[in-house]
């Protein structure tokens, strides 16, 4: 009965509704160009480099007005005229609407594979399949994985366990027309493990991966519509268990959902969006949520409210921040909206500029042309009855500021574990700011094996446009590690998708279930230097443990992200040697502080070192 209800909405939305037709309102930034790509409405576009040219080529899905269309394009530039030029790359793919897709380095070899959802057919009864897809060299093949079978869904890759490889979180509609939601790890062998997770079915949704509470793994939001009715929920990871937090993010259907750092405090914000039933049948609304140490309160967002489309972060400007895309229809008989909110820090967001809107639609943020801003791919279903995939290149003139690679890096083994560490490298003109982290790490040196990072490790030029896989965190944990030395280097990504050239690679060693450091003991230290600080993230205390070559006179300071100072200890005059300290999350009034990231500085003499802490409480 539920997806009759479905497809009687989506009916309605099918109406072509020519009294709503918008202009496209562009005072300086987009401009639509031409394009030989497919026409589409119910797909999905993702943006992925997978010759390693330097280039974004793009996966491409949905119904078109001859028929289900899914392919692979490369990027092959402009011709003479402007005309933005991709040619279709010779792959046996399954053909689906309906869809979800997205490009990650399933088996770690350095290029893209591909994962896609979505029916065969475009009527009742649909016919569901999930595809997963190797690169060997810009050859795909497809591969036996055994996944759910969905449309009308989400795919989301990540690493759930923190073993070093990509799981999956899918949702959707199955063969039996039941909501689902499954996650799939990846195992050694390169197969796939259903999860049995208590994790309600969604469909005609959105799916995000994200540290939220900063404790070092991946948590989960998920917006859809289920069984129970309507729902978004954030789901924290403890231990590679899901679990729900008591507290509902909205109750919507044709949901869309996103993950971002917009007031840049370096945790990961909240934007969920869909339809609510009203008088008018169903209205669209949009919701931001501002994450404090991982706890989420609404905030006033003023957007235009869409359903049945897409929203997004994205730093168009160039001005450090994330600002938004929100794509879909206002209601369902209504106005089609595309709009982008310029982030104005104090001032919120800032409607800058209305594009063509759309409905069944699919946005992409993507530097399509590499001038070093972000382009705009949407397709959908327009206001005048035509279906559409328009490619909007960014006019702003701005020169793209690379960050510069981090530095101080710092491993910690455990047994079969470790902890990595490392710290941003500031510039006068702010470029460092704001970042998240992109860590790669392998068996050999420059390898991607284990950690895959996406990204070219001789130029830093990502794959995919999106954020470091250690999101804001200064700090990746691994577990479940075989025995061997592992080479790793770690590059720093702003909000526009660029990132630093990566740093100098370090090592480190796993034997025997035994403790390993890779820094060298010796009698005395030679060198002033701090080990990473243990646990981290802590719930009570952690541990930081430095080394003197000299007597020197010590303090130990704790700054919040702000900069305000929490505690200054002063143990005073210490000898050469190895030392250590305690922090339990207290300020100097004794007061316990909340959850969330904590610089510190050791001084020592005339010598500065830093790092940071997570507190999760």
């Amino acid at each position: 009965m539920r997806q009759r209800y479905f497809m009687l909405i989506l009916a309605a939305f099918s109406l072509p509704i020519a009294a709503f037709a918008q202009p496209v309102t562009q005072p300086f930034t987009f401009s639509p160009i031409e394009h030989n790509l497919p026409l589409v409405r119910h797909g999905s576009t993702s943006w992925g480099d997978i010759d390693g040219d330097g280039d974004l080529d793009l996966f491409l899905s949905g119904e078109s007005e001859t028929g289900i269309v899914s392919a692979i394009f490369r990027n092959d530039g402009f011709d003479g005229n402007g005309k933005a030029l991709f040619t279709e790359v010779s792959a046996v793919l399954d053909r689906v609407a309906f869809s979800a897709s997205s490009w990650g380095d399933a088996d770690g070899d350095g290029d893209l594979d591909l994962v896609v959802m979505g029916s065969r057919t475009i009527s009742y009864p649909y016919d569901p399949v999930t595809s997963m897809y190797r690169n060997d060299g810009a050859t795909f093949v497809s591969v036996s994985a055994d996944l759910p079978r969905l449309h009308s869904g989400s795919v989301s890759w990540g690493d759930l366990d923190n073993d070093g490889d990509l799981d999956l979180l899918l949702t959707g509609t199955d063969e039996n027309d039941a909501e689902t939601s499954s996650i799939a790890k990846r195992n050694a062998d390169g197969s796939y493990s259903s999860v049995s997770d208590a994790l309600p079915g969604i469909a005609y949704g959105d799916s995000e991966l994200g540290d939220v509470d900063g404790d070092g793994d991946l948590d989960a939001v998920i917006a859809g519509s289920g069984i129970n009715g309507f729902t978004t929920q954030v789901y924290k990871n403890n231990s590679g268990t899901l679990t729900a937090m008591n507290q509902e993010f909205g109750e919507f259907a044709f949901a869309s959902a996103d993950l971002g750092d917009y007031d840049n405090d370096g945790d990961l914000d909240l934007i969920t969006g869909g339809g609510q039933i009203s008088s008018n049948l169903m209205d669209g609304a949009v919701r931001l949520w501002n994450n404090s140490g991982g706890s989420f309160t609404e905030v006033t967002l003023g957007a235009n409210g869409i359903l049945a489309g897409d929203i997004s972060f994205g730093d168009y400007d160039h001005d450090g921040d994330l600002d938004l895309m929100v794509l879909g229809a206002n209601n369902i008989l209504g106005r089609r909206d595309a709009s982008i909110y310029q982030n104005d820090g104090a001032n919120g967001f800032v409607n800058k500029s209305i594009l063509v809107g759309s409905i069944f639609s699919d946005m992409e943020w993507g530097d399509f042309d590499g001038d070093g801003d972000l382009d705009l791919l949407t397709s959908g279903f327009t206001p005048y009855g035509q279906t559409a995939t328009t490619l909007y290149q960014n006019n702003r003139q701005v020169i793209p500021t690379v960050p510069s690679a981090p530095a101080g890096l710092q491993s910690r083994v455990e047994n079969s574990s470790v902890e990595l560490n490392w710290l941003p490298t500031l510039q006068s003109d702010g470029a460092n700011t704001f970042l998240t982290f992109n860590v790669r790490i392998g068996t050999t040196p420059g390898g991607t094996d284990l950690v895959s990072s996406m990204s070219n490790f001789q130029t830093g030029r990502l794959q995919t446009p999106q954020p470091g896989n250690a999101t804001s965190n200064m700090s990746m944990h691994l577990s479940n590690l075989n025995d061997g030395i592992y080479y790793w280097s770690v590059q720093a990504v702003n909000n526009a998708f660029i990132a630093s050239p990566f740093s100098d690679e370090g090592s480190f060693s796993v034997s025997g279930g035994q403790s390993v450091d890779t820094e060298t003991d010796s009698a005395l230290p030679q060198h002033f230097a701090i080990r990473p600080n243990y646990p981290n993230p802590f719930a009570s205390k952690t541990t930081i443990e430095y080394d003197l070559p000299e007597t020197a006179n010590v303090s130990f300071i704790v700054y919040s992200m702000l900069g305000q100072e929490i505690l200054r200890l002063n143990p005073g005059a210490q000898a050469a040697g190895r030392h250590q300290l305690e922090w339990t999350g207290e300020d100097a009034s004794g007061s316990r502080v909340g959850s969330g990231i904590y610089l510190f500085e050791l001084r020592a003499g005339p010598r500065v070192k830093s790092g940071t802490m997570t507190l999760v409480r």
